[in-house]
């Protein structure tokens, strides 16, 4: 647990590292450039990474598992899995007004409101967060509907209203500040999420092509700068 933790700890402080949580089409990024200002913490329990754009939280636990492995373009990814039993969140249905983010990142986003979007992920509550007066009317208006049901009148105007995104998982979190693109425009530089209804359908909690071990699943994951490749590689033997 040291050697990891040493580990994510250095990968908070290199701004080379990039950051994602959640499941198969449903996830968020967290990524910052190196001359970007930035509060991190990592004196405690707790290594957090904080810019105007958004944010990481995590709560290294000793049940994780860090699954190396290289991706299509040679790279090396960390997946950080813990045992199935383990790894659920609430997996709700509707969507659900939570009441305020006390676990926010920013101190002065703890009273502001929470709402899971109920999209059922097994590994990750993927939620938004606003203090807007009329975004927050919006939000409530559709509270115990399945967002991708057909006709939800909320999905096309989420681009607009760009509440915060909060993907929480079992010991971490990402959060996105960053507005949403419209379906059809791209996803902003730094830190954003994708939702994607074709590909959550699927129930999965990863993609096939990644190498989780049977009984396990993915809770985040982190694309380490090169010079740790070995010290990840070796810590996943």
């Amino acid at each position: 647990m040291s050697d990891l933790s040493s580990l994510l700890r250095d990968a908070l402080n290199d701004p080379a590292t990039g950051w994602s949580l959640g499941a198969f089409g449903a996830i968020a990024e967290f990524i910052r450039d190196p001359d970007e200002p930035v509060v991190l913490r990592g004196d405690g329990p707790e290594l957090e990474a904080r810019t105007a754009r958004g944010g990481l939280r995590l709560r290294p636990v000793p049940a994780i598992r860090p699954v190396p492995y290289r991706t299509r373009n040679g790279g090396l990814a960390v997946a950080l899995c813990l045992p199935r039993h383990v790894g659920a969140m609430n997996r709700r249905g509707v969507v659900t007004e939570l009441g305020p983010d006390r676990e926010a990142i920013a101190e002065a986003d703890r009273g502001t409101l929470l709402f899971d979007l109920g999209l059922e992920v097994f590994q990750t509550d993927v939620c938004v967060r606003s203090a807007d007066p009329a975004t927050i009317a919006r939000l409530r208006a559709v509270v115990g509907t399945e967002l991708l049901a057909p006709g939800n009148p909320l999905p096309p105007d989420l681009p607009a209203l760009s509440p915060d995104r909060v993907f929480i998982g079992p010991f971490g979190r990402i959060e996105v500040s960053q507005p949403i693109p419209p379906p059809n425009g791209r996803s902003p530089e730094g830190p954003h999420t994708h939702v994607l209804p074709k590909l959550l359908a699927h129930g999965r909690t990863h993609a096939a092509t990644v190498p989780i071990p049977d009984g396990w699943v993915p809770s985040l994951y982190l694309s380490p700068p090169a010079g740790s490749h070995a010290a990840w590689e070796e810590l996943g033997r």
